[in-house]
């Protein structure tokens, strides 16, 4: 039996805290790794955030540590986001050559909002072929 493995990594962003970023990082969870936190080389203030394996989320509840809750880190962040600027999370994994997965969240101020690679691709494909029954087996 294999295991999942995955990385994450965000695009950079502007924050309107950046202790308040820094927290929320510093509170989250990873599945392999704790959550690193980069800085735009250029100067322009704008952060990323990764590691090796999926995020977690925050601890909800301090007495629970096996309770990291994703979307409660993904509202955190939107509290902290700039206006006009948007958080993207990619995750990539696999398990063997068994399945590939790729997820975006996009986070903005106004809503959170998660894709999937495979589903995105299999409309793709579907429109494409003006079939929209079209179906196949992306995982084996």
């Amino acid at each position: 039996m294999a295991n999942y493995s995955a990385n994450t990594r965000t695009n950079y962003f502007s924050v309107t805290d950046e202790a308040a970023f820094r927290r929320i990082i510093a509170s989250c969870i990873g599945s392999d790794d704790s959550i690193t936190v980069f800085e735009q080389s250029d100067g322009s203030g704008k952060f990323g955030f990764g590691c090796y394996g999926q995020i977690l989320g925050v601890l909800i509840n301090e007495d629970d540590p096996d309770s990291p809750d994703y979307d409660a880190f993904c509202y955190d962040l939107q509290g902290v986001l700039a206006e006009d600027d948007a958080i993207i999370i990619t995750e990539v994994g696999n398990e063997k050559l068994r399945y590939l997965t790729g997820y975006c969240t996009v986070i903005t101020k106004n809503e959170i909002r998660g894709v999937d690679v495979c589903d995105t691709a299999m409309a793709l494909a579907r429109d494409m072929l003006d079939n929209p029954a079209f179906t196949t087996q992306m995982d084996y």
